[in-house]
């Protein structure tokens, strides 16, 4: 036993087929086309039924992207008016400045100008992409401020 595992084995030879299993075999072969074929055909049928509805996905389809087409070019359309972001803010209008009806005075000889010449003029160049739209700086101390009690403080207490 133990010297036929070492031998390599020996392919064994298919046996020859007889005529009725090459006809058989042959027969299978031309039953596997037809099937095929069939559903195949079948499959073409169910195409030309659901060309309506195909048609009516594409139309929809179509819609789909023009209205997005159209809303894109609207948005461009609004980008071109509005400034460019030129910082880490963006622009953002004041809108007029005006008073309240109860703020007004009696007669309109009276009434004063509303607004800051200097915060308009600054508006306008952010506006124009001139200037970045900022936050104001914050006021930073460069050293701490030291507490120191005086003498005449010390003796009261």
């Amino acid at each position: 036993e133990e010297e036929n595992e070492n031998l390599p084995k020996k392919r064994q030879q298919p046996e020859r087929k007889t005529e009725k299993q090459r006809r058989k075999e042959k027969e299978e072969k031309e039953k596997a086309g037809v099937r095929s074929r069939s559903r195949l055909a079948a499959r073409r049928l169910q195409g030309l039924f659901q060309l309506r509805s195909l048609r009516r996905a594409l139309l929809l389809r179509d819609l789909e992207l023009q209205r997005r087409r159209i809303l894109r070019e609207q948005r461009r359309k609004q980008q071109e008016t509005e400034p460019r972001r030129l910082g880490r803010l963006r622009y953002e209008d004041l809108g007029p400045e005006v008073q309240l009806s109860e703020d007004l005075p009696e007669s309109l000889r009276s009434l004063r100008p509303e607004g800051n010449v200097l915060r308009d003029r600054f508006k306008s160049l952010q506006r124009r992409n001139m200037i970045e739209p900022r936050e104001r700086a914050k006021f930073k101390r460069r050293y701490r401020v030291k507490y120191v009690e005086k003498r005449s403080f010390r003796e009261v207490t």
